[in-house]
């Protein structure tokens, strides 16, 4: 499919145009229930008002193909196996929390304990059940992801490292929740209003139900608790917490005011890479920061109602001694943490050193049309509960 050339013009980028494409590509046209098509038609409408230039146009029209493909090989699989809608996703760990909190990193170092499974970067592009891992490399999408990832890290060495992506490692539940097509993903992209302002005005429990039924295909067969990390579960704590309903969460802090800066220009940089100079540094400001302030209050409302687990976990702490902290979380979790599993987490901190901060912030508020004073004000509830202000 990644191989597979993607139309160039605005007609590309209609609904008609881009399920008759994704058929083409798959041989399946079957995308599941009509429930996918209110977020994927006002998703298309505004980026063609967008007006993009043609290779932005085909750039768009291959992400969104690709999320589309996903859905249909999603949806091939549970049909092939129906009893596994009935499996349950038990206890599953959830981390979650501010963008540049902490979050990849100790969704890295976890996911190194075998009594975890995860989903797997290939896995969530072709979901499929797990196949054995010594049999991965005969398997046509796992290499076909890999090499479009190993061309991807090539181009983008940098990008590549700031998420640590491997076509095998662990990979966070955004990309499968992208296949349902109401996801925080989307508005990271392209500046879609239209689409924004209906995602983030719904109920989500579908979006997380689905989610559910694809970790169930791609774990079929494995009774080992899952562990996921999505930043923006925090915007939809409520939906999560009721499709999983004995999850516990590990929720990441950071000052935000340190953190959003930084936060705006990865943002921005998804944006530039589908936009190109039609990206706004200061739109991506603006809307980083108000969504950011809406999850944090959310997610407190909802802690302040539910009886789930939640380990709190500051990025301080984290990057001044990891490993105390994650023995604390395993504690917290009523977690084994084996010599082994810890030996290994202590070995990829070895071969992984955090890379230093001197000279100060990269970024500043003022980049992304933001200033200081008004991020204290926005998050002044968050970060006087924190301990920041």
């Amino acid at each position: 499919m990644n191989g597979v050339a993607v139309m160039a013009g605005a007609e590309a980028l209609t609904p008609e145009a881009m399920l008759a494409a994704s058929a083409a590509r798959t041989g399946l046209d079957d995308f599941g229930g009509a429930g996918f098509r209110e977020g994927l038609d006002l998703l298309l409408s505004d980026i063609r008002a967008l007006d993009l230039a043609p290779d932005f146009v085909a750039a768009s029209a291959f992400r969104i193909g690709q999320s589309l493909d996903t859905r249909a090989l999603a949806i091939k699989g549970l049909k092939d196996n129906p009893q596994l809608l009935e499996a349950p996703v038990r206890a599953p760990v959830i981390i979650a929390g501010l963008v540049r909190s902490g979050t990849t990193a100790l969704h890295l170092l976890m996911s190194l304990d075998p009594q975890f499974q995860g989903p797997e970067h290939w896995l969530t592009v072709y979901p499929m059940p797990r196949p054995p891992r010594g049999q991965w490399e005969r398997v046509p999408e796992y290499r076909a992801e890999k090499a479009a990832l190993d061309a991807f890290i090539a181009a983008a060495p940098e990008a590549a490292a700031d998420h640590m992506m491997t076509a095998e490692g662990i990979e966070e539940s955004l990309f499968i929740l992208g296949a349902s097509f109401s996801s925080n993903m989307w508005p990271s992209m392209w500046d879609v209003p239209h689409y924004d302002r209906w995602y983030q005005g719904r109920d989500d429990s579908d979006s997380y139900r689905w989610l559910a039924d694809v970790l169930r295909l791609i774990g079929a067969g494995d009774q080992r608790r899952w562990l996921l990390k999505n930043p923006t579960d925090l915007f939809s704590l409520r939906e999560v917490l009721t499709v999983f309903p004995d999850a516990q969460v590990i929720q990441t802090h950071r000052d935000p005011v340190e953190a959003m800066p930084s936060v705006s220009n990865l943002i921005f940089a998804a944006r530039r890479a589908f936009c190109g100079k039609k990206a706004d540094p200061a739109s991506v400001g603006q809307r980083e920061t108000a969504i950011w302030a809406e999850a944090l209050e959310r997610a407190h409302q909802v802690r302040s109602d539910s009886g789930n687990c939640f380990v709190d976990v500051d990025f301080r702490d984290f990057t001044r001694d990891q490993m105390a902290t994650i023995r604390r979380i395993y504690a917290e979790l009523d977690c084994t943490l084996t010599a082994e599993t810890e030996a290994a987490m202590q070995a990829w901190l070895d071969a992984h050193p955090r890379r230093g901060g001197g000279g100060g912030p990269k970024h500043r508020p003022e980049d992304f049309g933001l200033t200081r004073t008004e991020l204290e004000a926005r998050f002044a509830a968050y970060r006087q509960r924190q301990g920041y202000a």
